[in-house]
């Protein structure tokens, strides 16, 4: 809008002069130089100065033009360069991402080359020597990113990676008093204190990371009352198996306040009761831990505190059982072996005919086995102890690594995740592949 009004004023003006000298024919100019008179329209004359000071323009800006072509020559390609240079840290990236430890070290050498040492290119650098197996490389990297300001958080976050991997306790925590220096509440911070807390130990350290976390909003209520109970639960264990069995049921019920799903802590709970001769609060316990998934461990539990004297109470004392999770493969085959054992034939033959044969024939065989000997003696050749059963032990599995543990524990030994270790994601489907009991 300006243009255009600041055209219409050059037009007119450019109008009313050229009306004023066509109005005025006598308006002339005469100039006298060498013996020589001109004589000329005032109006030619000053069209004549109007188109030198044109051509005088378009010549001062070609020489503008032509002083500034090589600083725009020299910018255009340091911008080709950096866009080459991202393209290569880009790709690089995405290498590293694929696992393509050679294609990740020819994007980072050839980005290094074109955007110099940048941030982003000591770190692509340093993971793909990484992913390559060089770790002294990788180490040269972070602690050159750790020289300068604008990099060193990076490079302590490297070297910190590399310790944990290591197991290098002593010198991640010198790491970590660097890192806090420049971002105190920086989120893998707070993780790996989470981690090492409960690595050693620290239930305080844990449950202040953790609120930290909270109070930043780096973890929704939730996933903080989650980590809460998994810090007391592993605490609990250690109480456990200190043999303070008073402790451990504090510590379990504190984990059942954050989360009452927690089935290590409901279980180790139940446990706890029994050696705290408190048989009735077992029961209950072992109960509600059948419900959220049904165990061996939580059967032998309940039997114990159940003290069945004979055959017919443990039958009873599995049938209170059940009662809480009906539909389980685990309550159907404890019915099943306590009918064998308490010799009602119908009622073991309707048991073992409801259980799927499919996919673990050896743990049916082995209850139409006692079957068919409790119908030819008229006893089951092979009874379990009347706080015992044939369940077995499902192991703890690490579903980040896949790691088998014997008991549950709040980081795996094998990866150093914390919080992965639990029973199977599903409860069994088929019947358990087990051998009668000896």
């Amino acid at each position: 809008m300006i243009r255009f009004l600041l055209f219409a004023v050059v037009a007119g003006a450019l109008v009313l002069l050229a009306l004023l000298f066509s109005q005025n024919p006598d308006w002339t100019a005469r100039f006298e130089a060498f013996g020589y008179r001109l004589t000329l329209h005032f109006g030619l004359l000053v069209f004549a100065a109007l188109l030198v000071l044109w051509a005088f323009g378009w010549i001062y800006f070609l020489f503008r033009r032509t002083l500034a072509m090589p600083a725009e020559v020299a910018r255009n390609a340091r911008i080709s360069r950096q866009n080459r240079g991202y393209k290569a840290l880009t790709q690089g990236l995405v290498a590293l991402a694929a696992g393509d430890p050679d294609e990740a070290d020819k994007q980072a050498r050839r980005a290094t080359k074109l955007l110099k040492d940048t941030p982003a290119t000591l770190l692509l650098t340093a993971q793909s020597a990484q992913l390559n197996g060089d770790e002294e490389a990788a180490t040269r990297y972070f602690e050159a990113m750790t020289e300068e300001p604008e990099t060193a958080f990076l490079g302590l976050r490297g070297l910190a990676m590399q310790a944990i991997a290591q197991g290098d306790r002593r010198r991640l925590d010198g790491l970590l008093d660097r890192a806090r220096k420049i971002r105190p509440n920086a989120p893998w911070i707070l993780e790996t204190e989470f981690d090492l807390s409960l690595q050693s130990g620290q239930l305080d350290g844990a449950q202040r990371a953790v609120k930290r976390l909270a109070s930043r909003h780096l973890l929704t209520a939730g996933e903080a009352r989650t980590r809460l109970a998994l810090a007391e639960t592993d605490s609990a264990f250690r109480a456990a198996e200190a043999g303070n069995w008073r402790k451990t049921a504090e510590h379990c019920r504190k984990a059942l306040d954050e989360d009452a799903n927690f089935l290590p802590a409901r279980a180790l709970s139940a446990r706890a009761q029994i050696e705290l001769r408190n048989a009735r609060k077992a029961k209950e316990l072992a109960g509600q831990a059948w419900a959220l998934r049904p165990t061996a461990g939580i059967a032998t539990t309940f039997l114990l505190a159940a003290k069945p004297v004979d055959v017919s109470a443990k039958r009873a004392a599995i049938t209170d059982l059940i009662q809480h999770n009906e539909g389980a493969l685990f309550s159907r085959f404890l019915w099943a072996e306590a009918a064998i054992e308490a010799g009602d034939r119908e009622a073991a033959a309707a048991a073992i005919d409801a259980l799927p044969a499919t996919g673990a024939p050896v743990g049916v065989s082995a209850l139409v086995l006692r079957l068919d000997a409790l119908r030819s003696r008229g006893v089951d050749p092979t009874p379990s102890a009347l706080t015992g059963h044939s369940l077995p032990v499902e192991p703890q599995v690490c579903l980040a690594c896949g790691t088998e543990h014997d008991r549950w524990r709040a980081v795996c030994e094998n990866c150093g995740t914390s919080g992965s270790i639990t029973l199977p994601t599903r409860p069994p489907e088929d019947p358990p592949r087990m051998l009668p009991p000896t």
